[in-house]
């Protein structure tokens, strides 16, 4: 395949012009994620529009899978995504994040990431039973934290970590015209969830503005725990928990550093994700301040 390298005053613009192909085209062929960031010197692949497999990029080669440790199953076919919804590069990894869907389903995660034109998912998915789901190999990255403005640091965070989704629908809120009915946030807090008198299905805590959340059925929990026992062994990911007071805190100066295993709510001060629902005292031991 023709390769280029790149001149002083140079852009991938102009060069794409210059060699007659889609911009879109040559940022995907050497899978760039940074345009700014295109330096003299740079040597470009510069694909041939067609069909011809001879002069496409070679597709990447995807790690092989990590085994699975003790009696833990994940599945690697159902909710596998496309490649293009993730980015396939490797990044040492450091941190485990946890997040919760605030949905009902594995299955309604996995829709709505495959439905978008952006690569944001997380490598893992664990349904209400306990099933886990890779979706694509926990060595490549995908954004899920959200992180904006300097803090972003080029996505350094989202490179890092491995991210979990667990189905669950979050936070919920009193019905309006029903006080003991408790509903979650589609349509303004207007659906269903439990009343109650149902207290396996919620736990009553105090976080971030909600009085009640969604609990996470044992078999789930049974399988976060495990799953993050496997990560922390394969990547060599300190299996710790932040020290008990920044458990539930947000604090991007402490947690840019942190190696181990964190949470949605520690990289955003609006996000409410894992919540008090989750046994997070289970996950691991938590570090000393």
């Amino acid at each position: 395949m023709l390769t280029y390298t790149v001149q002083a005053g140079n852009t991938l613009s102009g060069i794409a012009r210059k060699f007659g192909i889609p911009l879109s085209a040559l940022i995907a062929a050497n899978q760039i994620t940074d345009p700014n960031q295109l330096k003299v010197g740079d040597k470009l692949l510069i694909p041939s529009v067609d069909t011809d497999l001879s002069t496409l990029p070679p597709p990447p080669v995807p790690p092989a899978p990590i085994a699975p440790s003790g009696n833990i199953s994940i599945d690697r076919k159902k909710f596998a995504l496309a490649p293009g919804q993730y980015f396939a590069e490797t990044f040492p990894k450091d941190l485990i994040v946890l997040h919760f869907t605030a949905g009902s389903s594995a299955r309604s995660a996995y829709d709505s990431w495959r439905n978008t034109p952006l690569q944001v998912a997380t490598a893992y998915l664990v349904d209400t039973d306990g099933k886990i789901y890779e979706c694509f190999p926990p060595n490549y990255w995908a954004y899920h934290l959200g992180i904006t403005g300097a803090a972003s640091a080029n996505w350094k965070h989202d490179k890092r970590s491995i991210g979990i989704e667990i189905a669950n629908v979050g936070p919920l809120q009193p019905d309006k015209s029903n006080p003991q009915q408790l509903n979650w946030w589609p349509n303004d807090f207007q659906t269903k969830h439990c009343t109650l008198a149902e207290t396996g299905k919620y736990v009553a805590a105090p976080y971030r503005g909600y009085n009640h959340y969604a609990s996470f059925p044992a078999p789930q929990s049974d399988a976060v725990i495990a799953l993050v026992a496997h990560l922390c062994a394969a990547f060599s990911i300190p299996r710790v928990l932040p020290p008990d007071n920044r458990q539930t805190a947000f604090d991007i100066d402490y947690f840019k550093s942190f190696r181990g295993i964190a949470t949605h709510q520690n990289f955003r001060k609006d996000k409410t994700d894992v919540g008090p629902a989750f046994p997070l005292a289970q996950v691991a031991p938590a570090a000393t301040a």
